[in-house]
């Protein structure tokens, strides 16, 4: 194959390098002319949505304007889950899945962002990326070598609520490497010359961070969120401030207080019984002794009283984006999932949403918009979020009003079946992969939810009706008290967003 389709071809290259910085481009190469779009109000064309295309349609053996019946309605399957406290307080979750000889597990220890000190975060990214960086028996080369030869990848993460070690092995590797798996939690390295790197890692990323509208506006977003008090609303990254103050000691002492089971949860998902999962952990739990995590609670601010338009200047950005929503539910509320059952036209369901068909499909101001409620054991955003061309950032802000506005008033029977057919038919396939099964077991573990709460869910649905999604939608889509917050071109954008009527916009970035 090589020799046939490789080997001395013709091929077309691409050279992207730093501003000014030409005589680093491949040798040969001749500059890209990249045409950028002008900004300018009211070029839009006016296109008719409604206009049906014309085209000569293939032949077909049926008539495929008839639309065939509906099949059986099928019957969700929930996997047969088993669960096993250890000596040591940590809770193991496990689904047996034979059809791969695989085992995927995750090691969920809570914390993660919520333990660290508000004025010096990054703290728990930087200690779960040192604990990948060699063990006490073996260098960062040695150890990644070991995993590959295991055919098995190990990945430590923070998040905002925890610490997590992802692991995916070989079925017959399991053991081996779950000892490697020990080492890393027991005894990291803590090699001063890889914090260094993880450090200048960390930084370079913090400045790749302040180019990118999306990540700028997902900050922006949740300090407007949860408030700069609450640690929620920090990047866990850090700041470049925050990160250059770290200390090798500090990670040292933030993996003391942080790594324990007694805040720590197990998923396993593979081809592997509970005994075979479950025995070999016994030595895990020997060495790794529980100790108390006392785990700080940031309670999430209300709603806002009124509307208010933020906005974040990115000089001459070709796209705004869109971050509209507010602090609205827990997973645990019993509001949330009929609140996410309400969102599915609205924003939940791609091509079936109204936000979707009428900014993308029916305007062409944007590729994609999406809505829904992120919460857990905390209350968290509602939000709409998108990308839109900069000359439409008023008219797609006033378009996602309208949207909202009368969203209780449109909602019909047929978006409600539509609701019905899809969230309950893709419930009976929704737990094919492992990573479905994992997320399973994850909500299971930290909310207490029961074994079978999918078809708790599915009742949800069934027992929809129009009537209790437009009481939903009242309750929960309230335009005048939301976050209002756009990232783009302020000279050119923000003056024309007090049409909205809002107020005048605040620019954050003065």
């Amino acid at each position: 194959v090589y020799q046939k389709y490789i080997k001395g071809k013709n091929y077309v290259a691409t050279s992207f390098v730093p501003k000014g910085k030409t005589p680093l481009a491949l040798e040969g190469s001749s500059k890209a002319e990249v045409v950028e779009e002008k900004i300018v109000q009211g070029a839009e064309e006016a296109i008719d949505a409604s206009a049906a295309a014309t085209y000569a349609k293939t032949p077909s053996s049926f008539d495929r304007n008839v639309e065939p019946p509906y099949g059986p309605e099928p019957v969700v399957v929930i996997p047969a889950i088993w669960e096993q406290k250890l000596a040591n307080g940590l809770r193991v979750y496990g689904i047996e899945n034979t059809e791969v000889p695989l085992v995927q597990f995750e090691i969920v220890m809570d914390g993660g962002l919520l333990l660290e000190d508000i004025n010096k975060v990054g703290v728990a990214n930087m200690m779960a990326r040192m604990m990948t960086q060699g063990t006490v028996k073996r260098t960062p080369q040695e150890l990644e070598e070991a995993i590959q030869q295991l055919g098995a990848s190990i990945n430590v993460t923070a998040t905002t609520e925890d610490i997590r070690v992802n692991v995916n092995t070989l079925a017959r590797n399991y053991d081996a490497t779950l000892a490697l798996v020990e080492e890393i939690l027991l005894e990291p390295r803590w090699d001063v010359k890889e914090f260094d790197l993880v450090k200048q890692s960390t930084i370079s990323s913090i400045r790749q961070q302040e180019g990118i509208p999306n990540v700028v506006a997902g900050n922006q977003y949740n300090l407007l969120i949860y408030g700069k008090d609450n640690i929620r609303s920090r990047n866990i990254l850090g700041t470049i401030e925050s990160v250059n103050a770290i200390t090798l000691d500090d990670l040292k002492a933030f993996y003391a207080k942080s790594v324990s089971p007694s805040v720590g949860r197990m998923h396993v998902v593979g081809a592997l019984n509970k005994a075979k999962i479950v025995t070999p952990l016994n030595k895990l739990t020997a060495k790794w002794a529980a100790k108390p995590v006392a785990i700080p609670v940031y309670a999430t601010p209300k709603a806002p009283a009124k509307s208010q338009i933020y906005f974040y200047d990115i000089p001459d950005a070709k796209q705004s984006v869109i971050r509209f929503g507010y602090p609205a539910l827990a997973a645990t509320d019993p509001d949330f999932y009929p609140a996410t059952v309400m969102n599915y036209i609205l924003g939940g369901g791609g091509f079936a949403s109204q936000l979707t068909q009428q900014l993308r499909e029916g305007k062409g101001y944007t590729y994609g918009i999406n809505s829904g409620f992120a919460g857990t054991t905390s209350a968290g955003p509602f939000t709409i979020a998108s990308g839109v061309r900069t000359n439409v950032t008023l008219e797609s802000a006033q378009l996602v009003k309208s949207i909202l506005q009368d969203y209780p008033k449109n909602y019909s029977d047929a978006d409600l079946a539509t609701t019905k057919s899809f969230l309950i038919k893709s419930n009976a396939r929704a737990f094919e992969t492992a990573g479905a099964k994992l997320n399973m077991l994850e909500n299971i573990s930290k909310y207490g939810w029961k074994y079978d709460y999918v078809k708790d869910r599915e009742q949800i649905v069934k027992g929809m009706t129009v009537d209790r999604i437009k009481a939903l939608s009242g309750k929960y889509l309230d335009t005048d008290k939301m976050i209002w917050l756009v990232v783009g071109d302020a000279k050119t954008q923000l003056p024309r967003l007090k049409e909205l009527g809002f107020g005048d916009p605040i620019l954050l970035n003065k």
